[in-house]
Order: structure tokens, then sequence, then C-alpha cells
């Protein structure tokens, strides 16, 4: 079952381990997923994080 949950910017530097600054950084980085946005806030789908997150290690 694909895990559609989206997560905040906090939740996403507490999942990666990163700075906000950090955060940043990523999605000025074309490989990064693109966030979803709801009003002023930015989301990300968890399942597409944790595909990149794969990646890396």
């Amino acid at each position: 079952m694909p895990d559609n949950t989206l997560m905040t910017s906090d939740e996403l530097c507490e999942l990666s381990r990163c700075s906000s600054t950090t955060l940043w950084r990523m999605r000025q980085a074309q490989s990064f997923p693109m966030p979803r946005q709801f009003g002023r806030r930015l989301l990300w789908v968890r399942r597409e994080i944790e595909q990149v997150l794969s990646l890396d290690t």
C-alpha cells in the first residue's frame, strides 16, 4: 500500500536529519521532489521523500 502521507518541512528535516537551510538547498536541486502547496504551507509526499533518501544510502 503506497504511503501518501504528507510531511511538513519540520518532519522532513527530522527524517533526513538536516537543517532548514539544507532543506532549502535540496529543494533547489532538480532531482529533489517538489512540495505540494496548500495555502502558505509546503507539504511533501512521504513516499517520494523516502525514495530519494533511499537512493542516497
